[in-house]
């Protein structure tokens, strides 16, 4: 029988030396692929250093023969034009000829001392002249043939050209021995343009000293013979031949190759030169890479005991990391064989008896029972702590906006005098019903938390300006009092622009305005300065809210809007910000925050214009007044009954008030009414169960429901209930309401 553990080492070191061996062959392989290309470069860059060597010195060549015919070219067509030349060349008179041609060219012959053919600032010499007559043969001076010799026939033109030519000839001295030369003919023009004949000057060609520590040889190969000194005629031959086949092949006027010359590898390079003569000519140069190639094995010698070193390195570091790399492969198989032993354990642990399996099961439900109990007792928890933290906050909000109401209200019964002034006292009043307008919606806008923004919001054309100067108004008994009474001051600067309106809710505006202005105040406990800025952006109207406090940090400034957050400790509720996104939000407006430490935070809030959709404010298509009416008013509160009556009784209608729904259907069954407004929530008779009875008995009553638990939108559906409203409701919303009902009635 085989041994787990035995078969599990064996597997474990298999996969090792598999591992290792695979990173073994990887780093061997990037070894030579570096080596490889380490070599192609330093082939490359020497090749490139040759060539560049060559192209200098034949731009040095180059330079040299145009230094040399911008020299000769004027003082040849001066004599050339020489009526004495003329006469002597027509007369035939040699003797007389090559005497002013000395004479005039005296400059450019060579005369004792050969000038360094290497140095452009010298003026370069001429190592012969001769002339030719109109028919293009030589002239030789009498007594030179010997000097000469038969090569000087090349020089013979059959059809003279009216322009300056250079080109190539290989000369032969005396003892036979060839050299090449530039020769540079220049026509002899007669009074009528016509050629009289030529000036021929040859010039030896240019060579250059072999460069310190280096093999170099440089010539010229004319028409197939190579003039390169120190060689032998067989090898200028065998060079020749090479240059000639690259040459007559006319792939390249530049162009190298290697040659195995005396038993040393030579580079060659060649490059055809311009000639004006039928003979072709190229400037050669032979580099003798002994030395390159030495210099190629010691580098290439040093890149591979470089790469044996990484190759070694990377052989240890395969070991090593091959090592590490099968722990977890190795720690995978023990944890494998524990676990097997484990399921074989389990496995022996089942076979339980009945009684042990259901003790166990009922052991089971009554962990799973207690958990429950915990965790409905800890979610019961979070809910009555989250329900007081929102009922903190809806106190905190209901004393904001029963400040201006109380204090304003107290002004002027104490001061009955204030009454007497009519422009004070309504702006008192108006204080005070916009104040009591912000406290009606705060219920509503609880809603904010949990829904998002519906297609029955009904939004009213806002000017944010005059709502800015209200929220100053509103807000000044706690930013002016309360600094005060901290001993320090408090200014709210408006810088308020002229914008165009936005459509939406102005009571929930408004609260944004005060939320962000008592937060305001809370930061700057000493005193400063809060500043309202309107403004207009592209398409966007844009309203600030600027302090100079304390600032917020980083975290806080990314949390500050989240519900239940809050930095004032038990004196916040971490609802203000929240319920001022939400707001935002609905509005489908955008709100920024800039805050720095020390320096103040400033609120942005981007609202876009437009116009406002069907507002339920008063001034709507139903909004006109109405005939008089016989109303049923049913609710169980003696206030809201003695405001609706006087509403009602101001629009001109009569009135029958009930106190709750069996008394009310008790009435209407008495009376004859043209309208029914009923309370929902009352005693005994709920106002929809109400309705559905009144319907019975006059399915056309027009039924108003007013309802303080849920908004319009969320009782449209109740049965006998033909319009319904939000409690507190105010006169045009009253009137407004009154006519949707007598017309769905119709």
């Amino acid at each position: 029988m085989k041994n787990p553990a035995t078969e599990r080492d064996r597997g474990s070191v298999g996969f090792r030396a598999k591992l290792m061996l695979s990173m073994m062959l990887v780093v061997l392989v990037l070894t030579l692929l570096a080596l490889y290309f380490a070599q192609r470069h330093l082939q490359a860059q020497n090749e490139r250093s040759l060539h560049d060597e060559f192209q200098g010195r034949l731009g040095y060549l180059h330079g040299a023969q145009e230094s040399r015919h911008a020299s000769v070219a004027e003082r040849c067509r001066l004599m050339a034009r020489s009526v004495r030349i003329r006469a002597a060349i027509e007369e035939d008179d040699l003797e007389d000829l090559y005497a002013i041609a000395r004479i005039e060219l005296r400059d450019v012959l060579a005369t004792g001392r050969a000038p360094n053919p290497n140095s452009l600032a010298v003026t370069p010499r001429a190592s012969f002249v001769v002339f030719l007559n109109a028919k293009g043969e030589v002239l030789l001076e009498p007594g030179t043939e010997s000097e000469f010799g038969s090569w000087v026939k090349q020089l013979a033109v059959p059809n003279l050209v009216s322009e300056q030519q250079s080109g190539y000839f290989a000369t032969r001295s005396a003892t036979g021995e060839e050299s090449p030369v530039e020769v540079i003919t220049t026509p002899v023009v007669g009074p009528d343009n016509s050629l009289c004949g030529a000036l021929v000057l040859g010039f030896p060609p240019v060579e250059f000293a072999a460069k310190p520590g280096a093999e170099i040889k440089t010539g010229i190969w004319i028409d197939g013979k190579l003039h390169l000194r120190g060689l032998q005629e067989s090898e200028r031959n065998e060079l020749a031949g090479r240059i000639a086949a690259a040459v007559h092949a006319g792939k390249n006027s530049v162009d190298n190759f290697i040659v195995n010359f005396r038993g040393v590898p030579h580079l060659l390079f060649y490059k055809t030169l311009p000639s004006g003569s039928p003979k072709i000519a190229a400037e050669v140069s032979l580099y003798s890479l002994e030395a390159a190639v030495a210099q190629k094995w010691k580098l290439r010698w040093q890149i591979v005991g470089a790469a044996g070193s990484i190759l070694i390195a990377g052989l240890l570091a395969s070991h090593f990391f091959a090592g590490r790399l099968s722990k977890p492969v190795e720690q995978l198989a023990e944890d494998s064989a524990r676990h097997q032993a484990g399921r074989e354990q389990a496995e022996a642990a089942l076979e339980l008896t009945e009684d042990e399996l259901r003790a166990l099961n009922a052991e089971l439900e009554k962990a799973l029972a207690d958990l429950k109990a915990t965790q409905q007792q800890v979610i019961q928890q979070e809910r009555l702590r989250a329900l007081g933290q929102m009922a903190s906050g809806i106190a905190h909000d209901f004393n904001n906006a029963l400040m201006p109401v109380m204090g304003f209200a107290e002004l002027l019964l104490v001061s009955p005098d204030a009454l007497d002034d009519k422009k004070r006292a309504r702006g008192y009043l108006e204080i005070i019903g916009t104040a009591a307008k912000d406290a009606a919606s705060i219920v509503a806008r609880l809603r904010e938390f949990y829904r998002t923004n519906e297609n029955s919001d009904v939004f009213a054309p806002v000017d944010l300006k005059r709502l800015a100067e209200q929220s100053i108004a509103l807000t000044s008994p706690k930013w002016k009092d309360q600094a005060q009474a901290n001993g320090g001051e408090i200014r709210v600067v408006g810088e308020l622009s002229e914008v165009p309106p936005v459509a939406g809710d102005e009571s929930a505006l408004r609260e944004v305005l005060t939320n962000l202005i008592f937060n305001a105040v809370d930061a700057m406990p000493g005193g400063g300065v809060i500043t309202l800025r309107t403004r207009r952006e592209a398409e966007l109207v844009v309203l600030e809210v600027a302090d100079t406090g304390a600032g917020m940090t980083r975290e806080v400034r990314e949390r500050c809007l989240e519900p239940f957050f809050s930095t004032k400790g038990e004196r916040g509720t971490g609802l203000g910000l929240a319920m001022v996104f939400g707001i935002v939000q609905r509005h489908r407006g955008t709100i920024g925050i800039e805050s720095q430490i020390g320096k103040g935070t400033t609120f942005l809030i981007r609202l876009p214009q437009g116009t406002a959709s069907a507002a339920s404010n008063g001034t709507g298509p139903d909004a006109r007044p109405h005939r008089p009416l016989r109303v049923l008013l049913v609710d169980d509160e003696p206030q809201v009954r003695q405001v609706l009556a006087a509403f009602l009784e101001t629009e001109g209608h009569t009135v029958q008030t009930a106190d709750h729904g069996i008394d009310g259907l008790r009435k209407f069954m008495d009376g004859a009414f043209d309208l029914v407004i009923t309370d929902k929530a009352m005693p005994g008779m709920s106002g929809d169960q109400m309705a559905v009875a009144i319907k019975q008995f006059s399915p056309k009553m027009p039924v108003v429901l007013l309802s303080g638990f849920h908004s319009a939108s969320e009782c449209e559906e109740i049965p006998g209930v033909n319009v319904t409203a939000s409690k507190p409701i105010t006169l045009p919303v009253l009137r407004e309401t009154i006519g949707r009902a007598m017309k769905s009635a119709c």
